[in-house]
């Protein structure tokens, strides 16, 4: 259906409880909702601050359209087009014109959620709005009821990973939701936060591995020898064969499945696995090419000349001293780029992995 050839129309607005009938708006797809809003006052008597628009359990906000979906469901079942109307009590009323009042001091006076009103705290909308526009450490100064709301902690973590710092305990004691965050950020597996008892739960580490293969490095020793496991970290990222165990690492199959995601993958590999011709050839190398390996030991000789200090790690700081050598001028928002790129574990360090990774990146 497209958009723009669909004009006004009536649509019903229905009660949300009863399915009743409280009266009839004209509106379209761009139609924005306080407009809708307007209407229903001047037809059924009912102030605008005590209205609440839904359809399909989704909470329109003032300055939203209303969209196609209503449109096209109603075309679907040959009926006119349904909003859902529910009738705010006083007390609700108060609440959301607090919470449209903060979010205003957010976004226009630069004001942090510890600064507005408690009962704003209270509301998700509110705390989202803060963490998606200042930082994610505003998720701090929410109410206790917004940090163990699991819908809302979700897409806290849908904005950022660095929310879980903040999320509820509750939360991360129940496994739908740790499923929903590994499906996320994978290596949300490995964080101190996170209970231990999901490191060996196969489900959830199945999901983070698929969603980041180098969340194997956090499961169960146990689960890092499940083939199934492993065969869904390897798919997703193939050098993430470096946490398999030993015997999966000796696993003709398993070693397949990781050299075709990653030719670097080869280098991990056990049981005289790095010598078989099929798996060299599916790593890019002849049969008695040994070219890959070699490259790789140069680079290990280069990331142990760039880790000054020898910690095993490139700091912000070593890889910058290295990147101003060869260009002085280079801009510091470039460097940083740069090194989150290289940083997929997000711990503000590179391990020889990582940089690997980085260096083979057109190949994966």
């Amino acid at each position: 259906m497209n958009v723009a050839l669909l004009r006004e129309q009536m649509c019903d607005v229905l009660n949300y409880d009863d399915g009743e009938q409280i009266c009839q708006v004209r509106a379209g797809p761009k139609s924005i909702i306080h407009a809708i809003k307007v209407e229903i006052e001047t037809n059924a008597g009912i102030p605008i601050r005590e209205q609440k628009i839904v359809t399909n359990h989704h909470k329109y906000k003032d300055d939203e359209k209303v969209g196609l979906d209503i449109f096209q469901e109603a075309a679907d079942d040959e009926r006119a087009p349904r909003l859902q109307f529910h009738r705010l009590t006083h007390e609700e009323a108060d609440r959301a014109e607090a919470a449209t009042k903060a979010i205003a001091e957010i976004r226009d006076h630069g004001h942090h959620l510890h600064d507005v009103e408690v009962s704003a705290r209270e509301n998700v909308d509110v705390v989202l709005f803060a963490v998606e526009h200042t930082n994610p450490a505003e998720l701090q100064h929410a109410s206790d009821s917004v940090k163990n709301d699991m819908d809302a902690m979700i897409d806290a973590l849908t904005l950022s990973s660095l929310c879980m710092y903040y999320v509820g305990e509750c939360c991360w004691q129940d496994r739908d939701f740790m499923i929903r965050a590994v499906s996320l950020d994978g290596l949300l597996l490995g964080v101190k936060v996170v209970p231990e008892m999901w490191r060996s739960d196969p489900e959830v580490v199945m999901y983070a591995c698929e969603q980041h293969g180098f969340a194997l490095k956090f499961a169960s020793e146990e689960l890092k020898d499940n083939r199934s496991v492993v065969m869904g970290a390897v798919n997703q990222r193939g050098t993430a064969l470096m946490y398999a165990s030993e015997e999966l690492k000796s696993d003709y199959y398993v070693v397949l499945d990781a050299v075709r995601n990653n030719k670097m993958a080869i280098v991990h590999a056990k049981g005289g696995l790095r010598e078989d011709d099929d798996l060299r050839a599916a790593a890019g190398q002849g049969p008695s090419d040994k070219k890959m390996i070699a490259q790789v030991e140069k680079i290990k000789a280069k990331f142990h000349e760039l880790d000054v200090n020898h910690d095993g790690f490139l700091s912000y700081e070593e890889m910058e001293t290295l990147l101003r050598k060869g260009n002085p001028d280079m801009e510091e928002e470039e460097i940083r780029l740069l090194y989150t790129q290289m940083d997929t574990h997000q711990d503000e360090k590179v391990d020889f992995h990582e940089f690997c990774d980085y260096i083979f990146g057109g190949e994966t």
